[in-house]
């Protein structure tokens, strides 16, 4: 399947697998907008997906060494969606890590 891309920030990267045979492509940061509670990430790009298809965000694994969560667990793209492509985590605090 084809997806198109545009970086609407010259320094955006085009996603790319990590490694061969991984399931899903990286993204990554081009800004950061902090809100006192929210971190909200921003990738300079655009995608436009397919009618009938979904652009899912996960975090990788190596998130659990931070104190941030996905703010909704899983970050839906519907195919309609034209602007830029964004995550917001929230901070967890330290103390209820394990």
């Amino acid at each position: 399947m084809r997806v198109r891309i545009k970086k609407i920030n010259p320094s955006a990267a085009i996603p790319t697998y990590a490694k061969d045979g991984d399931a899903g492509m990286d993204l990554v940061a081009t800004s950061m907008k902090f809100d006192g509670t929210q971190i909200t990430y921003g990738t300079g790009l655009a995608m436009e997906i397919p009618k009938g298809f979904v652009g899912l965000i996960f975090p990788r694994s190596s998130i659990r060494k931070t104190d941030l969560s996905l703010s909704n667990s899983v970050g839906v793209i519907d195919s309609g969606y034209r602007g830029e492509i964004q995550a917001t985590f929230n901070q967890r605090s330290l103390s209820s890590q394990s």
